[in-house]
This record gives C-alpha cells, structure tokens and sequence, in this order.
C-alpha cells in the first residue's frame, strides 16, 4: 500500500514538473533572420538568445496563459500571449524602432555650418578664416559647388540664378538689405560679421516650404546664444578698427559693437583702377540681446545700423568725361525672435524684422533719392508625433519702395510700388525607418501687387545607404516677385517661377567628407522687356523662360594630413535663359561653366601660427559683343585667384592677422561695355570691366580681454 501511494506521488509530481519546448525564428520585416534577440516569458527566467539565423528554442515549466516577449536594440518590443499547455513553435516578426537620433537626414542642396550638427560640412569659423574672403560671409560660400565668381560684385551667384535669386534670413526671418552699397563694378560685402552666428545653413535648392521669395537659394544664419563669458574685443585694422563688448548674467547676455571703416588710407598707399575721390567710409553700430525667461524658452533682439558713403570717378565708354559717382547710405535692421519649447516634443516660433535703407545718388547730372521699407512677421509651431515631425506656420512680407529721380531742367520721376506677400506653410517629416526619411511640404503665397496666388509644393527623401552615407532626393516649385528696379518701372506682369530637381550622395567618415550632386532647374515666367523702350510698362510680360542643369562635387579632408584641413570643390553648369531685354534664350553674362576651388589650412602648433590658402578657377563667362551676330557668343578668358592668410598668436590674448588676395596679380576681366552707339567706322567701342585693384592687402591685430586674460579664437582655427 505504501508504494502504490509513493509511486503515484511521484508520477503526479513529474507531470507537474512536465516543461513546455517554445522554439521558432525571429525575423525582420522583410523575412531575413535576426541574431541576438531575447525570447522569453514574461516575470520569468526562461528564455533563451536567437542563433546568428534567428532561431531559438528553450524548455519552460510554466503553464496555461502567459506573455511571450522578444526584445531586440533598434526594434519595437514583440509581445504575444501563448498557451502552454502544449509545446509550440512559433514565427516573432519584429518592427523597426525609428530613433529621429540615428535617423537619416535630409541634405540634398544644402551645406551646413554648425558645432551643433554632427554631420556638418564646414564649421562656423571656416567662413572667417578662408582666404581670399575677407571673413565675408558670401566670400566664403563662393568656394562651394554650386557657385560662381562674379568678381565685379562680390554677391553669390548660385546654380545659373542671378544674385537676386539668393535670400538671407537671419534666425528665420529676412533680411532686407543684406549687401553694402559700391560702385558699378565694384564688388560689394556682407553687412553682418560672420563671428556674430554660431550656424549658416546654406541650400542651392531644394529648401523646406519655410522659406519663399528665393528662386535659387536660401542664406539661413543663425545667430548666437546666450554668451559663454563677460569679455571685451578691440580689433585695429588697416581698412579702420572696431570695438565690442559682452556682459553675460546668469540666464542671458548682451552685446555691442562699434566700427568704423575708412578705406582712403589704404586707396593712397595701393594703386587703385578708379579714381576715388573720396575712398569708401562707413560707421556702424551692432546691438545683440540673448534672455532665457525658463530653461525652455530664448528671446533673440538683433539691431543693427550703419552709414557708408564714397565719391568715385570711373571711366564711360560713352562719353570722354568719366562717370560721376557721389553715394549716401543709411541702413537700419532690426531683428528679433522669440522660441519656447511646449512640452518635450513641441516648440512654438514667433520672429520679426524691420528694415529700412535709404540712399542719397549723385549720377552726373541725375540726382536720385531711394527709400525702401520693409516687415516681416513669420510664426510656426512644430510638434514631433511618434515618427512623424510638423511645422505648420504663416508669415507675412511687405516691401514699400519709393524713388525720385531729378535731371536738370526735367521734371522729376516718381516711381514707386508696395506688396504685401502674405504666407501659409505646413510641411512633415516622416521617419519611415531608421535609413529613410520622406519630407514632404506645401507653401500658398498671395503677392497684393499683382492680386495673384501662387502654390508650392516640395519633397525631398534621404536614404541611409551605410553608417556614414546616405542618397538624397529633393523636388520643389519656388516663387519669387520680378526684382525692385523692374517693379518701379512697372507692374503689369507677374511672380517668377523655377522648379528643382536634384539628387546627391553624401560620405561622412573619420574627418572626410565626399559630396556629389546633380540637378536641374527649369524657369518660367521670366520677366521680360524691350531693350529699346525699357521703360514703357505696357511692354512688360513673363514670357520669358530658362534652364539650369550640371553636377557639384565637394571633397574635404581634415585627417590625411596632421594639422592640416583643406577641401576641393568643382561644379559644372550647362544654363540658358531669355529674360529682361535677351533677344533670344542664350547662356547668361553671370556663369561660367566649370568652377573650382581649393581651400587650405594648416596650423603650426610649435609657433602658434596657421596659415592658409585658396585657389579659385573658372573657364570664362559669357558676355555680348555688338559687333558679333551672335547674343553673349563672346567669352572671356578664364579667371583665376591664389590667395594667402595667416594668424598668429602672439600673446594669449592677441591674434596678428594678414592676409593678400590675388597675390599672383593677375588681370581677371569679368566682362566688357559696349557704347550704345557705333562710331564713324559702324562699330561699339568697348571697354573691360575689371578688378578694382589688383591685389588687396590687409592687415589686423584682435585683442581679447576677459577675467582670465587667456582667451581668443586660436583654438578654433
């Protein structure tokens, strides 16, 4: 009796005991096996890890009704419930956890400037430091693919578009006057010092539906946080000297500078092409307010004015006399910006500017006073839901442009016009997978000028190729109003149009960055005149049209070579286009078609000095020649400029800087005048349209003082 009673115990006992196999695969969405995966079931130890094809098998003595789990990094988490009152095989297909952190980022058109971003191709001190700039902002950007040098105005031409088609925004809003006042062929600058922002994004096309009025580009800088330390920076240069301060408190800072330049000096010592009689002189004021009110929040207020004035007499290819040039600038921008994170996954924007620029003309005879006037008023909200990030925002432009013209003995000319550009945008961004991304926007424009509404669609893709690379996509429609001098002349037509089509390749690895890039733009609705009767508005249309097609290519490398950081870059454009007075479609004066740079830098640590260099080319523009039967058949010789810089630190607090543009002096010509009328023998003389001087000097020591005495920007070289 007593082992009947033990032997049923312990059979009882073992079918209590009886464990369950769980076996089967763990797969991604496309079936392939995944290794490494944790099965097991829940608030227990039973589990086991999936084999290098995805297989896995465990006993367990649970039963009935419970939670099988299978965990993976960079996959959602699979949970299933399973009964175990039988063994079980099983198929788990995991889902991808799309991280915004890992995720793929979109760059097709776009360079970016930044110590915030890690996959950037310059930083914010390379616009300073490349020589030949002049720590110009558009100096800098026209070392990029996608550009081409138009000596004779210092602006940036980019992808066969004018330099009207470029716009500047400083912290998302416009700015309405961006470059100095110069001379007919004279190049002019930047008005903002690039040391002033901690971030340029520079796109050649295909930019977020953000960002209207641009045909071809969109200069974003992005301007300084609240400031690391209380300091003051003396600059004494050969062009004039300048002097700023920066208070920090706890939760904000604030900054101001004064300058004053004087190039009357320089012009005495330096053979000049043009006789100045009196050289470019100009005194500025800069005011900049950083307040956080909470951790989540940054008020930005930017202000900034300047007058300039020059005289010049500069040769005409229709008269004996040379052209008389006296010249008056005021400028004042304002600028100020307010952000504050909602939550942790939305951000509210609310930014605005104001302009105003007015300039006092003396041409000749002619005597012309220019106003323009100009707002803007730009808000979005942006809120990231599980894998997908929405702007979704509004903006309202408007420009009142006046200007009187008064010849002697005539009657004065009046002409003036005001838009009100009004804007609503919204614009997502999918994160498909950790290796695809989809952005996908659409802007409404309403311009009050012509009573007319424009839609814009853009979207662009990016696709994680490997670790380091990644194929980008971009399409988008751009509208833009005809420029300021043919709205003053008249306002029968309509917005211009250009459509962007581009694909690029990007590499970042281990300090190297390799970029290619091809595209095309088409043009419409170009305006267009009679070059005989330029100014009877009835003879204005948009009838006008055009191309842009070629490849950018882009090679950095801060690596190879010990101290030393350098990138090449070369574009090729194929452009035609018939606007303005064009008799026909043909290759426009502003592009050439190869261009190519070499940037150089290379920091000797044992005397504290970098030096740099930069090299550009490019085969000659297109210009027209009267005499000849074909429209712009002419084109110049190549152009071609070597330059040099180099800092020293010469004490802790105190940086020695020079740098010598051109130093090879060669004679670059842009392009050439024709008189508008042929002489006794039926042909248009012509004269060439040059350098202002051949090589350009300058020289500067940049003094630091803070507590510690110790700092400057050498470390950032």
């Amino acid at each position: 009796m007593i082992k009947s009673i033990l032997t049923a115990l312990l059979l009882t006992a073992s079918l209590m005991t009886e464990a369950t196999t769980l076996k089967g695969r763990v797969t991604d969405h496309t079936g392939e096996g995944l290794p490494g995966v944790n099965v097991f079931i829940k608030d227990t130890y039973d589990g086991a890890t999936t084999d290098i094809n995805g297989y896995f098998s465990f006993d367990t003595s649970e039963k009935g009704s419970q939670v099988l789990v299978a965990s993976f990094v960079g996959y959602k988490k699979h949970e299933t419930e399973v009964n175990l009152s039988t063994s079980l095989t099983l198929t788990i297909s995991l889902k991808e956890e799309v991280s915004r952190l890992s995720g793929v980022t979109i760059t097709a058109g776009s360079f970016e400037a930044s110590d915030e971003k890690k996959s950037v191709v310059l930083k914010p001190l390379d616009i300073a430091m490349t020589a030949g700039a002049l720590a110009d902002i558009p100096g800098a950007l026209s070392k990029l693919p996608g550009t081409t040098s138009n000596g004779e105005t210092g602006r940036l031409f980019v992808r066969g578009g004018t330099e009207f088609e470029t716009q500047a925004f400083i912290d998302g809003v416009l700015v309405h006057s961006f470059y100095t006042p110069s001379p007919n062929n004279v190049p002019s600058r930047s008005r903002f010092s690039p040391f002033l922002f901690k971030g340029t994004f520079f796109s050649t096309g295909g930019y977020s539906a953000e960002y209207g009025q641009a045909l071809s580009s969109v200069l974003s800088l992005n301007s300084n946080d609240i400031a690391d330390e209380t300091r003051t920076d003396i600059s004494l240069m050969t062009v004039g000297t300048d002097v700023s301060h920066t208070q920090k408190w706890e939760n904000g800072s604030v900054y101001g500078q004064l300058q004053y330049t004087n190039l009357d000096p320089y012009m005495n010592l330096i053979e000049q092409t043009y006789d100045w009689e009196d050289g470019y002189t100009s005194q500025s004021g800069t005011f900049m307010l950083r307040q956080k009110f909470s951790k989540n929040d940054m008020l930005k207020v930017y202000a900034n004015y300047d007058h300039s004035a020059f005289v010049v007499n500069q040769p005409s290819v229709n008269q004996p006399d040379d052209d008389h040039l006296d010249l008056g600038n005021n400028n004042f921008y304002l600028n100020a910006s307010y952000k504050k994170a909602i939550g942790k996954n939305s951000t509210a924007y609310l930014g605005t500017s104001y302009g105003r620029t007015f300039s006092d003309i003396i041409f000749n005879e002619a005597h012309v006073k220019d106003t323009q006037n100009s707002t803007h008023t730009k808000g979005y909200f942006t809120s990231d839901i599980n894998n997908v990030s929405v702007k979704v925002g509004g903006e309202m432009i408007s420009t009142k442009h006046e200007e009187i013209t008064a010849v002697e003995d005539t009657e004065e000319f009046r002409p003036d016009y005001t838009n009100h550009l009004s804007a609503g945008f919204a614009e997502a961004d999918y994160y498909l997978t950790n290796s695809l991304t989809i952005r996908a926007g659409l802007r409404l424009s309403h311009y009050s000028i012509f009573s007319e509404s424009a839609l814009s669609p853009r979207l662009s893709m990016a696709l994680k190729t490997g670790i380091n690379s990644q194929l980008s996509w971009a399409y988008g429609k751009f509208h833009q109003l005809p420029t300021r001098d043919l709205l003053l002349r008249s306002q029968q037509m309509s917005f211009e149009q250009a459509d962007h089509y581009m694909m690029s390749y990007q590499r970042i690895s281990n300090g190297r960055t390799f970029r290619s890039e091809v595209y095309y733009k088409n043009y419409d609705g170009l305006v267009k005149f009679d070059g005989n009767d330029p100014y009877n508005p009835t003879l204005f249309n948009n009838s006008g049209h055009g191309y842009a097609r070629g490849i950018d290519l882009f090679w950095r490398d801060s690596k190879t070579f010990k101290n030393v950081d350098y990138w090449i870059s070369y574009s090729y454009i194929d452009t035609e286009r018939d606007f303005r007075d064009y008799p026909y479609q043909a290759n426009p004066s502003f592009a050439a078609g190869h261009n190519f740079s070499v940037v150089y830098k290379h920091f000797i640590s044992d005397i504290r000095t970098q030096v740099g260099a930069s090299f550009s080319y490019n085969n000659g523009r297109p210009y027209n020649n009267p005499n000849e039967e074909e429209f712009n058949g002419s084109k110049t010789k190549h152009y071609s400029d070597l330059s040099f810089n180099f800092a020293f630190l010469y004490r802790p607090n105190i940086i020695l800087y020079a740098s010598a543009s051109n130093l090879l002096g060669r004679d670059n010509v842009f392009s050439y005048e024709y008189a508008d009328e042929p002489n006794a023998d039926g042909l248009y003389r012509s004269q060439a349209v040059g350098q202002p001087a051949k090589r350009f000097y300058f020289v500067g020591i940049f003094i630091t003082l803070t507590k510690d005495k110790n700092k400057n920007n050498l470390e950032n070289l």
